[in-house]
């Protein structure tokens, strides 16, 4: 972060033309910088001459798969049915049908009761996250986070001036052991680990899901330290087998524990209707620093609606096997093609494949990939400082290409391994 002078100390003389206007920026802001199409979960696009490039950048829902009709048919009935209500301020807590609705499905999935109360509606799960973390982090706090995790995500922790802790993952997800000497060290410097944040399902980037022994092992941790636990349950839907794992929240009982959920990955990202679930008083604090008004009431009674009516199970039933399939497909075509120059773990659910590259540097194969047609971000995005010089990793998004596109990125990408070899 660049020192500027104080506005007291800048001439009165000066017009607005002469000063520079970082000076009156917060710290939090000027920390920042203005971000990356991928901290925002958008493609960044660069400029190739290849006809039909293949886009493995966001982690967005299939654009075939958007419940267009249904969306329409729940938004129009509560346009007829509900006009007022649904057009005007729907306050910092949501729409009571919509948290009654999650209530009642969370409950179920939970195994324990929970009741609208546990609920609060937010921005989707990013806006959840900020709104935790202006209820709870201040400048100073210890703010652990997954090495690597969701840029976006670092972001927000980083602009409350959090001083963020990155622990490692491995294929079990984070090792608790490490969280353990953080909090070990935090508390011995006279500080106290404030929130420990995890993606437990289908990891962004990753696409690890943390084993049961090790949810076990930091529902315990957090709970000896009273650290909070904030558990982005953003993929959490998007299961492969025949059940979702156990979540962080159930194995609490809810004690200690934030769980961030949202429409964005199951349904579509421009809902931005999402949800944290917590202990009722948990979610009164987070009300408290509600300055908004709330958002969309109109677009809340129609997902009330949705999820209600069983059309989300319904939708997410047809969903699940897709993207379990397309999964499959990359990883079928990379082993086929580019065995020798990658490494990575098949994902049990979610949108991700996260390839450790042998050989080439990890930006040289993007670059070479761009002339393939091929688009994703670099793995050194999702790292906090000097791990963020990662030069092995790639993530792959398999959620919006098609079959054959997939089917096609492993000679592609052989051919830009092939080059990048060839150019050392």
């Amino acid at each position: 972060m660049v020192d500027l002078p104080k506005v007291k100390d800048v001439e009165k003389t000066k017009t607005w033309q002469e000063i520079d206007l970082r000076i009156l920026l917060t710290k939090g802001a000027r920390s920042l910088g203005a971000g990356s199409p991928t901290d925002a979960g958008l493609s960044r696009i660069s400029t190739t001459s290849v006809a039909n490039p293949i886009v493995l950048a966001g982690g967005v829902p299939d654009p075939a798969t958007l419940p267009v009709d249904d969306l329409l048919k729940a938004i129009g009935h509560v346009l007829t049915t509900h006009p007022d209500e649904s057009l005007r301020y729907g306050g910092v807590h949501g729409f009571d049908g919509l948290r009654t609705a999650l209530a009642e499905r969370q409950s179920r999935i939970e195994g324990i009761p929970l009741v609208p109360e546990n609920f609060l509606i937010d921005n989707g799960s990013a806006g959840g996250i900020d709104t935790i973390c202006d209820a709870f982090v201040e400048s100073g706090d210890v703010v652990i986070v997954e090495s690597p995790t969701f840029s976006g995500s670092l972001r927000t922790i980083k602009g409350h001036m959090a001083e963020i802790a990155p622990v490692p993952l491995d294929d079990q997800g984070i090792m608790v052991d490490r969280v353990a000497e953080v909090i070990r060290r935090t508390e011995k410097s006279g500080k106290r680990v404030k929130l420990v944040y995890t993606i437990s399902d289908f990891h962004n980037p990753t696409g690890v899901t943390m084993s049961p022994e090790r949810r076990s092992n930091l529902v315990s941790l957090c709970a000896e330290h009273h650290a909070l636990i904030v558990e982005d349950a953003a993929y959490s839907d998007i299961y492969f087998g025949s059940q979702p794992p156990v979540s962080l929240y159930t194995l609490a009982e809810g004690q200690g524990i934030f769980k961030v959920g949202t429409f964005s990955k199951p349904i579509a990202t421009g809902l931005r209707i999402g949800w944290v679930q917590g202990r009722p008083d948990y979610i009164e604090a987070l009300a408290q620093v509600r300055f908004d008004m709330g958002n969309s009431p109109l677009l809340q009674m129609a997902l009330a609606k949705y999820v209600a009516s069983g059309m989300l199970n319904t939708h997410l039933e047809k969903v699940r096997p897709l993207y379990a399939e397309k999964c499959e497909t990359l990883c079928k075509s990379l082993r086929d093609h580019c065995a020798q120059y990658i490494r990575f773990r098949k994902p049990e659910g979610g949108f991700f494949l996260w390839v450790e590259c042998v050989g080439p540097q990890a930006q040289d194969v993007a670059r070479e990939a761009i002339e393939e047609g091929i688009f994703f971000p670099l793995g050194a995005a999702f790292f906090f400082g000097r791990e963020a010089d990662d030069t092995s990793h790639i993530r792959l998004s398999f959620s919006t290409a098609t079959l054959k596109e997939l089917s096609e990125v492993g000679p592609r990408l052989r051919a830009a391994f092939d080059r990048a070899i060839g150019e050392r």
